[in-house]
């Protein structure tokens, strides 16, 4: 029994062994089970800034200064297989007015380029090899379009934020490699401040319809290709909301409630923002505001470095959420800055 067991992990050491060392030699990205994303920021929940306490009540994200969308259409063109692609395309003297156009979001299958694939419980590209992908059966989608920044996002930080992408891609701005990601149903974000230059940017995308990750994504479902959600960019101040988490936790008895949020504050500059304070507005489904403010020691975020703040209160006897009675709260998180000022807002059902 001993040496039996003792086989039984030495094999799976070996295995371990082998598909680390062909993950260090792997010059594809998009089949190194050892890398998932490069130069994306560490994911977060989904929230925007505001400028105003008011707009973030509204939660009406087309509504707010520091958000643009770069939906529509986009220059496309689509290759059956990697060694067939552009490989200068995202370079912005590369010439793409012959190119067609295809919207975003969208699915590129739906368009004319390839065909849908739908199977169960077998893989859809062939040859199964983990982490392998066939070089003759994955094709690659070319995304190229211009964008110009607002006037008033000057010296503030820029995001671009992908909603749904499948299932990997390469992301570059104005030429220059920005990173990779892949993971087809969680949203990608980069930081993109350092590529930008004043008028019109450009922003290129090469999506790979199969990559390692493909292995693990394998549902019943239709397997379709793309940039197939929302694409925006978002303006940030050098203080930022970068995370926050809220939890409400009730008492024994189902009564009261404790509601705690944490909070995860960002400094990209290089000064420190000393004296900067953070509250919290609790209102129920009908606007109303049912707390005082929770507010937040004024705290000190070193430059290029993060800070936490933790707020918390106890709430007697909240509305309850049931499938017959769906109430749902919103949090306003309001960030000020040593003067009192607000910095931005945003917000949060729960």
């Amino acid at each position: 029994m001993k040496i039996k067991l003792t086989f039984v992990v030495l094999l799976i050491i070996s295995n371990a062994l082998e598909i680390s060392l062909y993950a260090q030699k792997s010059s594809n990205d998009w089949e190194n089970s050892e890398v998932f994303g490069i130069n994306k920021e560490e994911a977060r929940c989904t929230a925007i800034p505001f400028a105003t306490v008011e707009q973030a009540k509204k939660a009406d994200w087309d509504a707010s200064p520091y958000i643009k969308y770069i939906n529509g259409k986009w220059k496309f063109h689509w290759s059956p297989k990697p060694v067939d692609r552009p490989l200068d395309f995202y370079k912005p003297q590369y010439d793409v007015s012959a190119w067609e156009e295809i919207p975003v979001p969208g699915n590129w299958q739906m368009y004319g380029y390839g065909v849908p694939i739908y199977v169960n419980v077998q893989y859809p590209f062939g040859i199964v090899d983990p982490p392998h992908i066939p070089h003759d059966n994955n094709p690659v989608g070319s995304y190229r379009r211009n964008f110009t920044l607002a006037d008033d996002w000057n010296g503030k930080e820029i995001f671009v934020h992908f909603d749904g992408v499948k299932s990997a891609f390469y992301i570059w701005i104005n030429g220059e490699k920005v990173g990779y990601s892949q993971g087809s149903m969680t949203p990608a974000e980069f930081n993109i401040t350092p590529y930008l230059k004043k008028g019109e940017n450009t922003i290129a995308a090469e999506v790979f319809r199969w990559s390692d990750g493909s292995y693990i994504e394998d549902q019943d479902m239709w397997r379709l290709s793309g940039i197939f959600r929302d694409v925006y960019l978002l303006a940030a101040p050098k203080v930022h909301i970068r995370d926050f988490f809220i939890k409400t936790d009730l008492d024994e008895e189902y009564k009261d409630a404790r509601l705690t949020i944490d909070v995860q504050l960002q400094n990209f500059s290089k000064k420190t923002a000393k004296d900067v304070s953070l509250e919290a507005l609790l209102l129920d489904d009908s606007g109303r505001q049912i707390t005082d403010k929770m507010i937040s020691k004024r705290i000190t975020v070193k430059g290029n470095e993060e800070a936490g703040i933790e707020l918390e209160r106890l709430i007697s006897n909240p509305e309850k959420w049931t499938a017959e009675t769906p109430n749902l709260y919103q949090l306003i998180l309001i960030l000020k800055d040593h003067r009192g000022k607000i910095v931005e807002a945003t917000e949060s059902k729960l």
